[in-house]
């Protein structure tokens, strides 16, 4: 099967949906599991993030995924990779850019665990885009 192509640099669709949220996310991009992080701007920026995205982001997709990720034990924080193939699948169902965004980038997160602290970091992000989806409405 042809891979898609997006404009004249070839990128897929990941890369593409990645591109789209480090534009919406900024310098919190790479600061999403860095302990050093400065909480307000983060949460500023994930609120920005959410708002902007919350209608196209299902909510019970969204809680499916953080119910697998709840469910994991910290002390074995790379069972979280076993969720990536599981992203890709609910991406893959889902025609909203804001959703494929959001996969992109729990997808890119997961892989830059690598201790129970950004395990913890992970969660703490996760946490909080549920809290902002649901405080902007997002969709059922």
């Amino acid at each position: 099967m042809a891979q898609k192509q997006y404009g004249s640099n070839n990128e897929n669709e990941e890369q593409k949906m990645l591109r789209f949220v480090r534009e919406d996310l900024g310098d919190e991009f790479d600061n999403i599991l860095n302990k050093s992080r400065d909480e307000n701007k983060f949460i500023n920026t994930i609120k920005g993030f959410v708002d902007k995205n919350a209608k196209q982001i299902s909510t019970s997709q969204l809680r499916n995924v953080f119910t697998k990720i709840k469910n994991l034990d910290e002390n074995n924080f790379k069972e979280l990779y076993t969720l990536r193939p599981k992203l890709a699948y609910v991406s893959a169902r889902n025609e909203s850019i804001g959703m494929k965004k959001l996969i992109a980038l729990l997808d890119y997160q997961i892989q830059k665990v690598d201790d129970k602290d950004k395990f913890k970091l992970f969660l703490s992000f996760f946490e909080s885009i549920i809290a902002y989806h649901k405080f902007y409405g997002g969709s059922n």
